[in-house]
């Protein structure tokens, strides 16, 4: 049988947290504010899978090349 305590739902939680609040700070790290709010609400209504597709997104866009 699984057996889930009270200390592991805490840590989860926690880990959690502080998944969506780091996704938060890079997708705020975006020079858009329409951006940003896209990825807010994203990251808000599905937050593990929205704060790790934020996060694969940030670092995947930020080793681009940039031309002039």
């Amino acid at each position: 049988m699984l057996m889930i305590s009270a200390f592991q739902i805490t840590i989860f939680l926690a880990l959690l947290l502080i998944l969506v609040v780091f996704a938060l700070v890079l997708a705020a790290k975006q020079k858009s504010n329409m951006r940003f709010l896209i990825w807010g609400a994203f990251i808000l209504f599905v937050p593990f899978v929205g704060a790790l597709a934020c996060i694969i997104n940030f670092y995947s866009n930020k080793n681009d090349i940039k031309t002039i």
